[in-house]
């Protein structure tokens, strides 16, 4: 993996030997809260409707008759348009990706409006996603990490076509990277052609108008958020906290946590206890979402409404144990093996190698940071384990409950 700045573009390269198809990725630092909530969703479903030169319906043409894939993804702190292409393609979808991100037209604004708010009232209607929801907009409470779907349904209509249009500008004016991995014979010339083609993807280290979010500041006990759904045949349940970012020394010590606990499926503490011993869960784990400014760690159990209790007694049970006993030696190796196998399992194909690489540059963790994020999940000693349970575990969470009302009445 080699980073190349040249013309004040940022592109990182990574040659790939004797495969068939070329990943290119761009990165786009957001820096600046969006103005409604779902603006920036919006960008992302309509930066592939026409531009100046080519209609939807062009640009679909040629992407699907081509055999080429192109998607944009939009993320809290970065909105990322990527292409995958064969070999001999190369011209073409580097040219239509090029269109794409200079002259974007942004056709059909108000259809795109109401499929939006379509989406959104069906994912709401999964019971998960509500509880999930509502969490996310409590424990970012007051920030723009916190517009979650039900703010942005009620915000969406406020949203007029030029507010889209200026997260061009705006991103345009950003920190960005193009990640390239694929067979290349001859450096000098591909970076010459990027920089002639995306002369446009000069870098500026803006500063970041989003503030980094402390530790939650709650009483001396959890807060907890009822979601009344009548006819719900699972009680879904998540209790979240924020704990410290991928740039923290306690990262990795996080990760290796999480998946003792939950998130390493039949053989977590988690799973074993809650669903094979007590039968509680049909669904239980924890997970932990990384983000620029805080990463949120969660427990979460799809369970019968009447275990509600059982199950966040069950929650306080394993983080107490987690946090009083080291784990076991078979625990802390079984962790490292699983999650540096999942790194490896998703660093295979030239897509994966270019999104990797540009995520990283993109969050500020810089070129090479998985090498050095094994380096560090590697050296996570029982003793680190024990002491983060401590630091994060038995601190007051954010709850959200959703169930039937009869059984909110009690918690």
């Amino acid at each position: 993996m080699k980073l190349i700045q040249k013309d004040n573009i940022d592109i990182i390269l990574q040659n790939t030997k004797n495969t068939p198809r070329m990943a290119v990725c761009t990165y786009f630092s957001l820096d600046i809260p969006e103005k409604y909530a779902g603006v920036y969703t919006l960008f992302s479903k309509l930066l592939l409707k026409g531009t100046k030169t080519r209609s939807a319906e062009d640009l679909a043409n040629i992407i699907e008759s081509n055999g080429i894939e192109t998607s944009v993804k939009c993320k809290q702190d970065y909105i990322k348009v990527s292409t995958l292409f064969l070999n001999e393609d190369f011209d073409l979808a580097l040219d239509v990706l090029s269109d794409i991100l200079q002259n974007s037209t942004f056709e059909n604004f108000e259809k795109e409006v109401f499929k939006l708010k379509g989406e959104i009232v069906s994912d709401l209607d999964s019971p998960q996603v509500k509880a999930s929801d509502a969490l996310i907009e409590k424990i970012y409470e007051n920030h723009y990490y916190g517009n979650s779907l039900s703010k942005t349904l009620n915000d969406v209509d406020k949203i007029q076509k030029q507010d889209v249009v200026d997260v061009l500008s705006q991103i345009m004016n950003s920190k960005k990277v193009i990640s390239i991995a694929g067979d290349f014979n001859d450096e000098e010339k591909l970076v010459d052609y990027i920089v002639k083609k995306f002369n446009f993807m000069k870098s500026s280290e803006s500063v970041s108008k989003i503030s980094d979010i402390p530790a939650l500041n709650l009483p001396n006990r959890d807060e907890i958020i009822k979601i009344v759904k009548n006819d719900a045949k699972q009680a879904q349940i998540f209790k979240g906290m924020i704990v410290d970012t991928q740039f923290s020394e306690d990262y990795p010590k996080i990760v290796v946590m999480n998946n003792i606990l939950g998130s390493s499926g039949l053989s977590s503490r988690l799973f074993v206890e809650l669903r094979d011993k007590q039968g509680l869960a049909y669904t239980v784990r924890s997970a932990l979402e990384p983000l620029r400014h805080s990463s949120l760690f969660y427990f979460y159990i799809g369970t019968e409404p009447k275990n509600i209790e059982k199950s966040l007694e069950g929650f306080k049970i394993e983080a107490g144990k987690m946090a009083k006993d080291y784990v076991s030696d078979i625990e802390l190796s079984g962790a490292k093996e699983n999650i540096l196998g999942r790194l490896e399992y998703f660093s295979q194909t030239n897509m994966q190698l270019a999104s990797i690489a540009g995520y990283d540059y993109i969050m500020g963790l810089g070129l090479n940071y998985e090498e050095k994020y094994k380096e560090m999940l590697n050296k996570v000693t029982k003793e680190d384990v024990l002491n983060i349970a401590q630091k994060y575990l038995l601190n007051p969470a954010v709850i959200s409950v959703l169930a039937p009302e009869e059984y909110l009445k009690n918690i």
